[in-house]
């Protein structure tokens, strides 16, 4: 702004040119996981089908509020991962306070997310903007 450079913009500049390329998965391939997952936890016990049932319920409402909501549907699309980083932050948490149950419920949850919704989101809407 009026030819000002902040001090620490090189230094981000410099930071962000250290870090690693990444590329996410693609939404197949993420499907594939969150469905290899789910099958193998049903395969194991009727506790961990239970959670993964929990988790996959817990997902569809997560969709659901992504698809009703305009607001939230905007930052799904536009975010930087930082509804992934609050779903594992809320993971952690729940494991803290609310015991194993509920923290594997979301974890599935936020697997599903990561893997399936959001770059199914993020993938249709690079397609409708170049369209």
């Amino acid at each position: 702004m009026f030819g000002f450079t902040p001090p620490w913009e090189e230094e981000l500049e410099a930071l962000k040119s250290k870090l690693p390329e990444t590329k996410p998965w693609s939404v197949k391939t993420g499907a594939l996981v969150f469905g290899g997952v789910a099958v193998t936890g049903m395969m194991i016990g009727a506790t961990i089908g239970t959670y993964i049932f929990v988790g996959a319920v817990t997902l569809a409402g997560l969709v659901a509020v992504i698809e009703s909501n305009p607001y939230v549907k905007y930052v799904v699309i536009n975010s930087n991962r930082a509804i992934d980083l609050t779903l594992l932050a809320g993971t952690i948490l729940a494991t803290a306070m609310l015991g194993p149950t509920i923290a594997i419920s979301l974890t599935f949850t936020g697997l599903g997310y990561s893997l399936v919704v959001a770059p199914w989101y993020r993938n249709n809407n690079i397609k409708t903007q170049t369209s």
